[in-house]
């Protein structure tokens, strides 16, 4: 029985019981995988919108900032401006959320905000939502969308929002055809992690405690 602990053996211990420790790493991802199935699957809508800079209507001709420089329009710049499409889409969040409620009562706001996705892709942004029903699904995204384009417009026409901003939506949401389910690559990450966290315990401590004689050999 080995009291002090040993990098060298505990080494030759994990190195004997490596097929062990593997095995009960792919338990824990099947383990993972088998829960997710308890999760209910959801079908995922999406519509898209693009967005890019008119630059003729950007004139930085003859101005200068704090130090004299010529003012150029930066990747930051173009960045922060291509984010009026987020930031006018979740000002209406609440009102997708009132039309989402008439469609599923159930629908709290939390659970709302859980299952929605913003994201942007280069100039692309999706907008995603996901539900049990893909009928629902598809009547929230394509609602958010369509109010979310006409207060972008109002924004812009109002001068609150970028005007040299052009945007428009590429496509509406279609009808999911498959369900996902959620969290399955992370349940299945998760698993894998503890049944190898779990081999490397259980493969040095029995070749330390149950089997001293041939982890000293």
């Amino acid at each position: 029985m080995q009291d002090v602990l040993d990098p060298v053996a505990t080494f030759i211990n994990l190195y004997r019981g490596w097929w062990k420790i593997i095995l009960l790493a792919v338990m824990g991802a099947l383990i993972g995988w088998g829960v997710s199935f308890f999760n209910p699957p959801k079908f995922q809508a999406e519509a898209t919108f693009h967005a890019s800079i008119d630059f003729t209507q950007i004139n930085f001709e003859n101005m200068v900032g704090e130090y004299g420089d010529p003012l150029v329009f930066t990747q930051f710049d173009e960045d922060i401006a291509l984010q009026v499409v987020e930031r006018v889409l979740l000002s209406v969040r609440q009102d997708a959320l009132a039309h989402a409620q008439t469609l599923d009562p159930t629908l709290d706001g939390q659970t709302f905000w859980d299952n929605m996705q913003i994201q942007r892709y280069l100039g692309r942004w999706h907008l995603r939502y996901r539900h049990e029903d893909p009928q629902i699904a598809q009547a929230i995204v394509n609602y958010w969308a369509s109010i979310g384009l006409d207060a972008l417009r109002e924004a812009q026409e109002s001068g609150q929002a970028e005007s040299f901003v052009i945007i428009y939506k590429v496509s509406d949401a279609d009808l999911p055809q498959s369900a996902i389910y959620q969290n399955r690559s992370i349940l299945i990450l998760a698993g894998t992690l503890v049944g190898l966290l779990c081999g490397i315990i259980l493969v040095d401590f029995g070749a330390r405690f149950l089997n001293p004689i041939r982890s000293e050999g």
